[in-house]
C-alpha cells in the first residue's frame, strides 16, 4: 500500500499501510520516524488484540485526505483507526464495534510500543507529567537536544511509559461496553513536535521545558468544545451572598432578590447563579441529598422534577414566574443549580420501577438501616447512556421554558462500589459519561437560544484539562468549596477579599501551570463567599423555615450575613480575577441584599467594576495569551506574583498584572526578552522599538482612575518597579513613536495637563504624587516645537529642571527632581518595635498625619453606611473588613512554614532509570489539592490573648480570622480599632503584651490608602534627599 502525506502549518505527516509513519517539523526539517504505530485492545479482562498481528487493514480517505484504517479482528469485531492532521499535531482515534456480541473494553493501548526516532536517533530523555489530583498521567514528553515530541490522549487516566531505544506505550483502562447498538470510541490521542526553548518552568512547577508546556496547552485549547465567545463570562454566584436564605414565595423575599439582580445589571454582570428557597414548591423535608440543599435546585423545582411531579413544560408557580420575568426585564440570565447524581424519577415508572440510570450501591450499614438516600443506596449512574441522553435533553427543555442561561453543577461524585456491588462502573466510565453530558450543553444555542454557561464545582478541579475543555465553561473556581473556612490562605491579611484573591491566583496558577489549562477555561473568582457558619453573636438567632441543619445555627436566618461587602479589598480581588482568569469572571458577595450597602455603594465603584469587566471584553486576544511572569513562581507568602497578557506577534505589547500579597513593598524586575515573548527589532533595522509603560489600574482607591505613564522602555530592557503592600497593579505596554507627540508627556506621576508654548515655557498642571516620596518626573517633548525649554512650572510653581538629550531614538526630554510635600504614611504603614523584640512586651512609636483622618472622614462621607460598632452587639464591629472608615492596627503573627508536599509527581526517565521526585499525596475527598512548599501556616490555635494600649489607654484587642465565625484554623492575628485614640501629628506609643512564644511578623496600620499631594519641594538633585524613597515612576528592583 502506497504511503500518503498531509501538510499542516507547522508539520507534515506521512502514513503507510498501517498508520502514522513520520512527522516533519517544518521549522527545522527534522524527521520523526514513528516505527510500529500499533494499537492493542483487551476485552472482558482476558483476550488481547494487537493490531500488528492482524491482517493489513483497508484504508480510505476523506475529502481532506485524512486516512481511516479498517481492521477486522477475531469474531465479529471491527476497529476503525482515524487520523487527522492539524497545524501542530496528528490525532488518532479508535472506534470498536461488534456486529452481534457485547464486550467489555478493559484496556485500550493507543500507542503500543511505537519507536520514536528523530533523524535516526532515540530521545536523550523522556518526562511523564502526572495529574496533580493523583489520578494518572497527562502526557509523555520525549526530548532530543533541540527538539521535543508530545504524546497524550484526552483523559487523565493514562499510563504513559517510555521504553529503551525510543519506545512509547500509551494506554488506559476504560472498563466500558461495546455492543451491537453501541460502538465504543476511544479517547483521541495526539502526537506532535516542537522546538525546545531550553528554559524550564520555575519550581514548584513540573520540570518541563516551556515549549513542552506550551505544546500541551495548545493541544488542550484545540479540544475546547464550546464556540468561541465574543466576550468574557460574567456571572454572579448568588450562593455566595447566601441567597438560599431568601424565600421567593414571599413578596419581601422577591424584593430582596430583585436588588441582587439590579446590582448585577448595574455592574455589567450577565448571569446569576439563582438558588433561593421557594416554599411554594419545595421543602427541606423532601430532600434526598446529604448536604440538605435539594430544595434550591432547578430554580426550586428540583425536588418535584426528581419525584416525577413536574417536568419542563409544565406550569411554573407565579412566584418563580415573577422572578424570571424580572431577570428578562433587567437583561440578566438566571443559571440553575443542579446535582446530577440524584435518583431522578426513581420509582416513578409502572410497577414502581426506576429508569436504567438509577443504581443501588453497597454503602454503610447505618445508611441502609435508616434508608437514607443522601449517601446511598440510590443514585444516578453517570456512566449510564440513558442518563447521558435524558439529563442534557431535560436541561435544554428547562432552559427553553425558563430562560436559564446555564447550569451550575455540584454533588458530582464518581463512585465505585465494593466488588459485586453498585455502582460497578469504573471511575473512568463515570468521568467519561459526565464529560458527555456536559459536552451536550456546548452547542451554540443550547440555553434558550444562546450559549450556556457551565459552572463546575465539587471535585471538578481534579478531573483534568480535557474535562474543562470539552465540558466547559471553566474549572472549579477555588479548587474547593468557596466558604472561607474550607480553604487555607498562604498570606495573612485583614481583608477577606484580598485573601480570597490570593487563593484565586494560586488556583489559576495551578490550573495554568500544572494542569495545562488554556486561558479560555481558567476561572477568575472575585470578591468572596460570605461565611455561612454561626458566630457567637448569632447563637440565639432562630433559624429560618428552610435551614438544612435545624434551628439555632443561624445559617438560614434571613438576616444572617446580608451586610458583608469588603469595600477596601474588592478592587484587589477584581484585578486579580481579570488579570489571571479574565475569560471567566465569577463574581460574588455583591452589595445588594443589605439595603444600606445597596444604596451606599459609590458611583465611582460602579464605574470601576464596569471599567474592568469591559476591559476583559475588549482584550479577549490578550486574555487568551495569559502567562505566568517568567521571573515569578507560584503565589506564595511574601512573594510578588503576576502574569503577562502580551500579543503573540513578538511586539512586546499588551498588559502585565502584578500583585503584592503582603504588608511590605515588593520589587519586580522583568526582562523584556524572549522569555516574555518579546522580539527586539534588529539593530540594523533602524527601528527604535520604544515601548511606553502605563499604569492603567490599581487596587489603591487613591490612584487616579485614568492611570498614568511610568517609563519609556524598549524590547530587551529590564522593566523594574515596586508594587506597594497588598496592592494589585495593572500595566500596559504600548508602542511609542516620539515623532507623533503633539504635547509633552509626563512620566513618573499622574498629570492632568501638559503644554509647551512657542517661547519654550513648559506648564504641568494637576500633577500628583505620594506624600513624602521622592519625585522624579521625565517630560518627553514633542518634536515640532521650540528647540529647548526656557522655564517650567509645576502646578503653578516655577521649578528647576535638567535637559535630557534625545538618545537611542528617544525624544528630547527634561527631568524634574524633588520630593512630594507631606509626611510619608503609606499603605500598611509599619510600627517598628523600639529596641527590637524578644518576647512579652512590645512597644513602638508612631505619628499619624492629619491627612489620614481626613481620608477616613471622606470615606465615611462617600460610603455613607452606619455600622453597629458595639463589639457585644453583632458581628459588624468584630469583622475587620467592615466599617472601612475605622483606623485599625494589627499584629501579623510570624508565619511558620511547613513542607506540605508538591501536588504532582514527575517521573524523570534518563538512562533507563526512574526518579520519583516527591510522592503524590493521598488527598481525601473535598480537600484542596493546592499545596505549596512555602505556604503560610497559621498557628492553628486562637487561644492566644493579647493586650495593648496607646499612650497608656487600653485597647480592645480582637482576634482576626478569615471567617466571621471564629475558627482556630483560620486565625490570622490580633487587631484593634484605634480611631478615637489618634492625635494627628503627635508622636504616640503603642504597647502590646503578647503571650510567650508569639512573635509578630509586623505591626501595621490598616484601612489607609495612598496619601497624594500636589505640592512638591523641588531640588536640583536626589543626592540632597537621602531620606526619600525611590520615586514612583523610576523604581529599582533589588
Amino acid at each position: 500500500m502506497a504511503s500518503s502525506a498531509i501538510a499542516g502549518a507547522l508539520l507534515n505527516a506521512t502514513f503507510d499501510e498501517r498508520g502514522l509513519a513520520s512527522l516533519v517539523l517544518l521549522a527545522t526539517a527534522s524527521v520523526l520516524n514513528v516505527e510500529g504505530d500499533a494499537f492493542a485492545l483487551s476485552l472482558n479482562g482476558t483476550s488481547t488484540i494487537l493490531s500488528s498481528s492482524l491482517p493489513v487493514p483497508t484504508r480510505t480517505f476523506d475529502a481532506h485526505g485524512q486516512p481511516t484504517y479498517r481492521y477486522s479482528a477475531a469474531g465479529d469485531l471491527t476497529v476503525h483507526v482515524a487520523y487527522s492532521v492539524t497545524d501542530a499535531f496528528v490525532s488518532k482515534q479508535l472506534t470498536v464495534s461488534s456486529a452481534r456480541h457485547a464486550h467489555n473494553v478493559t484496556n485500550v493501548t493507543l500507542f503500543a510500543g511505537a519507536r520514536l526516532l528523530l533523524d535516526g536517533a532515540a530521545p536523550a530523555e523522556s518526562v511523564v507529567a502526572r495529574s496533580p489530583a493523583g489520578l494518572r498521567d497527562f502526557a509523555l514528553f520525549a526530548r532530543w537536544s533541540t527538539t521535543g515530541a508530545l504524546i497524550t490522549a484526552r483523559n487523565p487516566f493514562l499510563t504513559a511509559t517510555p521504553h529503551g531505544g525510543g519506545g512509547v506505550t500509551l494506554s488506559y483502562e476504560p472498563m466500558m461496553p461495546v455492543a451491537p447498538a453501541a460502538p465504543f470510541s476511544a479517547d483521541r490521542a495526539h502526537i506532535g513536535l516542537h522546538l525546545l526553548t531550553q528554559r524550564k518552568m520555575a519550581p514548584p512547577a513540573q520540570p518541563l521545558d516551556e515549549a513542552e508546556h506550551a505544546a500541551m496547552q495548545r493541544c488542550v485549547r484545540a479540544a475546547i468544545a464550546a464556540p468561541q465567545r465574543a466576550s468574557s463570562v460574567k456571572i454572579n454566584v448568588g450562593w455566595c451572598e447566601n441567597d438560599f436564605q431568601i424565600d421567593i414565595s414571599t413578596a419581601a423575599g422577591r424584593a430582596e432578590y430583585k436588588r441582587i439582580i439590579d446590582r448585577a445589571a448595574s455592574l455589567g454582570i450577565e448571569s446569576i447563579l439563582f438558588a433561593p428557597r421557594n416554599s411554594d414548591v419545595s421543602s427541606i423535608g423532601n430532600g434526598t441529598d446529604a448536604w440538605g440543599w435539594e430544595q434550591v435546585l432547578w430554580f426550586g423545582m428540583g425536588e418535584r422534577l426528581r419525584m416525577g411531579l413536574w417536568a419542563p413544560g409544565d406550569p411554573l408557580p407565579a412566584s418563580l414566574t415573577e422572578m424570571l420575568d424580572y431577570f428578562r426585564l433587567r437583561g440578566v440570565r438566571p443559571v440553575a443549580y443542579v446535582y446530577p447524581i440524584l435518583a431522578f424519577l426513581a420509582g416513578t415508572l409502572p410497577g414502581g420501577a426506576s429508569p436504567p440510570w438509577v443504581v443501588h450501591g453497597t454503602y454503610s450499614s447505618s445508611d441502609l438501616a435508616t434508608k437514607r438516600l443522601g449517601l446511598g443506596p440510590m443514585r444516578s449512574d453517570l456512566a449510564s447512556p440513558a442518563l447521558q441522553q435524558w439529563l442534557p435533553k431535560t436541561m435544554r427543555r428547562f432552559a427553553d421554558q425558563t430562560g436559564a442561561g446555564g447550569f451550575s453543577f455540584d454533588y458530582t461524585y464518581f463512585e465505585q462500589g465494593s466488588p459485586g456491588g453498585r455502582p460497578w462502573r469504573s471511575q473512568y466510565a463515570q468521568w467519561s459519561g459526565w464529560r458527555a453530558i456536559l459536552a451536550a450543553l456546548q452547542q451554540p444555542k443550547a440555553c434558550a437560544g444562546r450559549q450556556c454557561v457551565v459552572d463546575n464545582r465539587q471535585a471538578n478541579h481534579a478531573w483534568g484539562p480535557w474535562m474543562w475543555a470539552e465540558g466547559g465553561t471553566y474549572a472549579e473556581p477555588l479548587q474547593s468549596d468557596e466558604q472561607p473556612g474550607s480553604w487555607m490562605f498562604y498570606e495573612a491579611d485583614l481583608k477577606t477579599d484580598r485573601l480570597s484573591a490570593n487563593r484565586q491566583r494560586e488556583t489559576a496558577w495551578s490550573y495554568r501551570v500544572q494542569s495545562f489549562a488554556p486561558a479560555e477555561v481558567v476561572p477568575g473568582f472575585a470578591l468572596h463567599q460570605t461565611d455561612r457558619d454561626v458566630s457567637p453573636a448569632q447563637k440565639n438567632v432562630t433559624a429560618g423555615p428552610g435551614c438544612p441543619r435545624g434551628g439555632g445555627t443561624g445559617r438560614c436566618a434571613e438576616l444572617s450575613r446580608r451586610r458583608d461587602f469588603d469595600l477596601l479589598g474588592y478592587r484587589y480581588s477584581l484585578l486579580s480575577a481579570v488579570g489571571t482568569g479574565g475569560a471567566n469572571l465569577v463574581l460574588n458577595m455583591l452589595p445588594a441584599r443589605d439595603e444600606g450597602e445597596f444604596a451606599a455603594f459609590p458611583a465611582e465603584d460602579v464605574a470601576f467594576f464596569r471599567q474592568w469587566l469591559e476591559w476583559a471584553d475588549r482584550s479577549r486576544d490578550l486574555v487568551a495569551s495569559t502567562r505566568v511572569l517568567p521571573s515569578t513562581s507560584r503565589p506564595a507568602a511574601g512573594s510578588l506574583d503576576g502574569v503577562s497578557l502580551l500579543r503573540q506577534d513578538g511586539s512586546c505589547t499588551g498588559a502585565i498584572f502584578a500583585f503584592s500579597p503582603t504588608a511590605t513593598p515588593l520589587n519586580l524586575s522583568l526582562a523584556l526578552d524572549a522569555s516574555l515573548g518579546c522580539s527586539p527589532p534588529h539593530p540594523s533595522s533602524g527601528v527604535p522599538g520604544l515601548l511606553l509603560l502605563r499604569q492603567i489600574g490599581s487596587s489603591d482607591r487613591s490612584e487616579p482612575a485614568g492611570g498614568w505613564a511610568r517609563q519609556l522602555l524598549r524590547a530587551g530592557d529590564a522593566l523594574a518597579l515596586t508594587v506597594p503592600p497588598t496592592t494589585a497593579l495593572a500595566l500596559e505596554l504600548e508602542p511609542f513613536d516620539g515623532a507623533s507627540l503633539v504635547a509633552p508627556l509626563v512620566l513618573g506621576a499622574a498629570a492632568g495637563a501638559a503644554s509647551l508654548s512657542a517661547d519654550g515655557a513648559l506648564s504641568l498642571s494637576r500633577v500628583v504624587g505620594e506624600q513624602g516620596a521622592a519625585a522624579e518626573l521625565t517630560v518627553l517633548l514633542p518634536p515640532h516645537g521650540p528647540g529647548a525649554v526656557s522655564r517650567a512650572t509645576l502646578n503653578g510653581k516655577v521649578v528647576r529642571f535638567d535637559a535630557l538629550p534625545p538618545l537611542d531614538g528617544r525624544p528630547p526630554a527634561v527631568r524634574i527632581r524633588g520630593a512630594w510635600a507631606g509626611e510619608r504614611f503609606g499603605r500598611a504603614h509599619e510600627i517598628v518595635a523600639a529596641g527590637g523584640f524578644s518576647g512579652g512586651r512590645w512597644t513602638g512609636t508612631f505619628s499619624v498625619p492629619a491627612a489620614v483622618l481626613e481620608q477616613l472622614a471622606a470615606r465615611n462621607r462617600s460610603y455613607d453606611l452606619s455600622y453597629d460598632l458595639d463589639p457585644n452587639s453583632n458581628d459588624e464591629a468584630n469583622v475587620p473588613w467592615l466599617a472601612p472608615g475605622r483606623l485599625l492596627i494589627w499584629a501579623k503573627h510570624k508565619p511558620a512554614y511547613a513542607q506540605m508536599g508538591l501536588e504532582h509527581t514527575v517521573r524523570h526517565i534518563h538512562d533507563r532509570e526512574t526518579y520519583t521526585h516527591i510522592p503524590t499525596p493521598k488527598v481525601p475527598r473535598r480537600t484542596s489539592l493546592v499545596r505549596n512548599l512555602d505556604r503560610y501556616k497559621p498557628l492553628l490555635n486562637d487561644s492566644f490573648n493579647a493586650a495593648g494600649s496607646i499612650d497608656g489607654t487600653p485597647l480592645l484587642m480582637r482576634k482576626a480570622y478569615n471567617t466571621i465565625a471564629p475558627s482556630r484554623a483560620r486565625f490570622i492575628g490580633h487587631w484593634a480599632d484605634v480611631t478615637r485614640l489618634i492625635k494627628p501629628g503627635v508622636q504616640q506609643t503603642l504597647a502590646l503584651q503578647l503571650p510567650p512564644g508569639l512573635k509578630p511578623q509586623g505591626v501595621h496600620f490598616e484601612n489607609v490608602e495612598s496619601l497624594l499631594s500636589d505640592e512638591a519641594a523641588l531640588l536640583q538633585g536626589t543626592e540632597e534627599l537621602p531620606h526619600l524613597r525611590t520615586p514612583r515612576g523610576v523604581e529599582e528592583a533589588t
